[in-house]
């Protein structure tokens, strides 16, 4: 189905095309208003700017996981527990009662003995028959934290059991700030405070049944990621409020059975806010943290604490919850994985994520790659938080007939095989610069996106070195992905895609959800030479989203290159399926079942027949279609060795030429084609002037 496109209205340029963002490819302005008056410049924002159009949400990973069914056996599991706390033993004998088990000159109290006033014996190895509050009837430690232990009791009025969370006299003030915190939390992935009592003193918090998030037998990978997705959402809650977790690890994650009326679902929980803190009201280094799952204690972050050291916990939570899934990093996903933690867990604290959000939207997009594989195989097109529009298709000619001027050039050999230019070509490096998308303004880093457009606009006009200049003027600093991005265009454009490379595949390290960067580094493979490569990033890309053409193109150009037609048409025909490729996708299938190359199998009849019965249904002009119908009489010939049919072909595609020297040229191709004049005493004319059989046929005329 052809497309219309917008052209430029400009007098001195009049033959471009108005992209995506409004500019003209050939002159880089602003078509003129219907008035002729000369346009306004669009307003330029910074990279700050528009946080809510661009990453309007980061969480989408969770949409893409089918919702996960909690076993039955999913339960708190049986764990040592810890000695009942010394403020609670007491002689059992309840008509003596007295404290027993008490520390004394700096030594703990005995956790077994017999009781001074009555001899009773105690033992308080194992926590259960007691009661706090004369409400809270203690059944089991539920573990113990920077702060004291948790018991899970059953709340007598309440008729129900919770979670008793036992604090040292000594940090009463902590206990009151954590009430204070947990009071005005309401989320879904934390969990609720139920009350507090001055005894102990203690905390009430809701009791979730369930167990620390770690991987169980048959989890798949995609549903630990979206565990770490919901607790970035969680993270996310906190931060906008100044609070800080700062305990982030697996044993604070809770893993239990939600029921719903869908049925009981999969979800987790943050627990133990022992450890929190206010980004404004704190501010002294950080005291309470698990040294596995924290920064290291020299980093920056200990002293002056930012969202950053609870996404640093949570990255290295799903590297200890993932790590068995992480062993081949060729299976979808798991290598832009590795990257995503790599980020997360950074040595220097600005390479890390700078928000939950940011870190989710990568995370999701970690996501989208797995679930795209089988057994899922659940393909999303979604328009990028960080770059514009999808880009061109990139064919290199594949997606469209050959060019005219192929079969006017061809060169035929005594046996009628044709030398012709090449079918098909890898984009040129400058073009692939131009065409790429251009990276929105980036939400979480001011900067400057002014000069970042004029180093745009330069790369369309192939200027690598005015690019460059406005590059440096934008100042960014040398780690920043938009200095990567440009550093790779500019590359491209300058003609080192060894170089632009080394660029993306930094880009890419920054932003491991994000597609573009695989298909930069796609593109700069093949023009390498290293199909290995490209087609291991087109791969990943075209599997996850179709809709971006250009991969899609690049894959079947590797595969056909790799002697796999079979699979080369079927990239090409599920590129079809995609309205805005469908018309270059349809001519590519055919192309490539009968595509003709020294380094190929010829076609086989099969291909032929189907490349001929597909042709009616694409929408392509009558030129188009002469010129394909050519190239399948071509792959017939080499199989047939019909040199009339051949010929016949390639003179129908005399008046589409565009110069009467084509014409002429195409005329004297179909002659040399024809098959050579054969005569026989059969030829001869008999008596009354008849040929008694027919001749073979002669050369065509002008």
């Amino acid at each position: 189905m052809t497309t219309s496109r917008r052209l430029c209205n400009r007098p001195d340029c009049g033959r471009g095309t108005i992209d995506e963002q409004g500019f003209c490819d050939r002159c880089d302005r602003l078509p003129l208003p219907q008035d002729g008056a000369a346009p306004e410049p669009p307003a330029r924002t910074g990279a700050s700017a528009g946080v809510a159009q661009v990453r309007p949400d980061p969480w989408y990973g969770l949409g893409l996981v089918d919702p996960v069914q909690a076993p039955e056996a999913l339960q708190v599991p049986d764990v040592p527990s810890e000695p009942v706390a010394e403020q609670h033993r007491f002689c059992p004998n309840p008509v003596c009662g007295q404290p027993v088990g008490r520390g004394h000159d700096g030594e703990p109290g005995r956790i077994s003995g017999f009781c001074p006033q009555c001899g009773t014996g105690f033992d308080f190895a194992q926590p259960g028959g007691f009661t706090i509050a004369d409400r809270y009837e203690v059944r089991r430690t539920l573990g113990s934290g920077a702060y004291g232990a948790a018991y899970l009791a059953h709340d007598r009025n309440l008729a129900t059991d919770v979670v008793l969370k036992a604090l040292h006299k000594s940090v009463a003030k902590t206990a009151l700030h954590e009430r204070d915190i947990l009071v005005e939390l309401r989320h879904d992935s934390i969990v609720r405070i139920l009350g507090y009592e001055e005894e102990g003193p203690h905390l009430v918090l809701e009791y979730v049944p369930g167990e620390p998030l770690a991987a169980r037998p048959g989890d798949r990978l995609e549903t630990l990621l979206a565990h770490g997705v919901r607790v970035l959402q969680a993270l996310d809650y906190l931060h906008a409020r100044g609070l800080l977790h700062c305990d982030v690890k697996p044993l604070n994650i809770i893993r239990f059975r939600e029921e719903n009326p869908a049925g009981a679902l999969d979800r987790v929980r943050l627990i133990d806010f022992g450890a929190v803190r206010s980004q404004t009201k704190d501010t002294g280094p950080v005291v309470a943290f698990t040294r596995a799952y924290a920064p290291p204690e020299s980093d920056p972050e200990h002293l002056r604490p930012t969202p950053g050291f609870d996404l640093y916990g949570l990255g290295m939570t799903l590297r200890e919850v993932c790590r068995s899934y992480g062993t081949d990093r060729s299976a979808p996903g798991v290598d832009s994985l590795h990257l995503l933690l790599e980020r997360a867990t950074h040595p220097e604290p600005w390479r890390r994520f700078g928000s939950a959000r940011q870190f989710a939207e990568q995370l999701s997009g970690v996501v989208r790659q797995v679930v795209a594989a089988p057994p899922t195989c659940r393909q999303v097109t979604r328009l990028s938080a960080l770059f514009g529009p999808a880009p061109e298709p990139l064919h290199g000619g594949l997606g469209a007939a050959r060019p005219l001027a192929h079969w006017a050039e061809a060169r035929p050999d005594r046996d009628a095989l044709l030398e012709m230019a090449s079918p098909f070509r890898t984009p040129d490096p400058a073009d692939v610069a131009a065409t790429l998308p251009a990276p929105l303004s980036d939400p979480d880093d001011p900067g400057a996106g002014g000069a970042l457009t004029e180093s745009r606009l330069a790369l369309r006009r192939r200027d690598a070195k005015g690019a460059a200049e406005r590059l440096a003027a934008a100042g960014l600093p040398d780690w920043h992905w938009l200095t990567g991005w440009y550093c790779g265009l500019i590359a491209l454009a300058d003609g080192h895609p060894q170089r632009a490379a080394v660029a993306f595949t930094e880009v890419r390290r920054a932003l491991p959800g994000e597609l573009i960067p695989g298909l930069a580094l796609g593109l700069c493979a093949e023009l390498r030479g290293d199909r290995t490569a490209a087609r291991s990033h087109y791969g990943t890309v075209f599997d996850t989203s179709p809709a971006l053409g250009a991969a899609g193109f690049g894959l079947a150009r590797v595969l056909l290159l790799a002697g796999e037609r079979a699979k080369a048409v079927e990239v090409a025909e599920k590129l079809a399926k995609e309205f805005r490729y469908e018309r270059e996708a349809g001519v590519a299938a055919v192309r490539l079942r009968v595509m003709v190359r020294p380094d190929l199998e010829p076609p086989t009849e099969d291909d032929v027949d189907r490349a001929r019965a597909a042709l009616p249904g694409l929408d392509v002009t009558d030129a188009a279609a002469a010129a394909l119908r050519a190239e399948i009489q071509y792959a017939e010939f080499l199989r047939t060795r019909d040199r009339l049919k051949l010929s016949d072909a390639v003179r129908a595609l005399g008046p589409h030429a565009p110069t009467e020297r084509e014409y002429v040229a195409l005329v004297d191709l179909a002659n040399k084609l024809r098959p050579g004049l054969s005569w026989g005493w059969w030829g001869k004319r008999d008596r009354s002037g008849h040929t008694r059989s027919g001749a073979a046929p002669g050369p065509l005329s002008l």
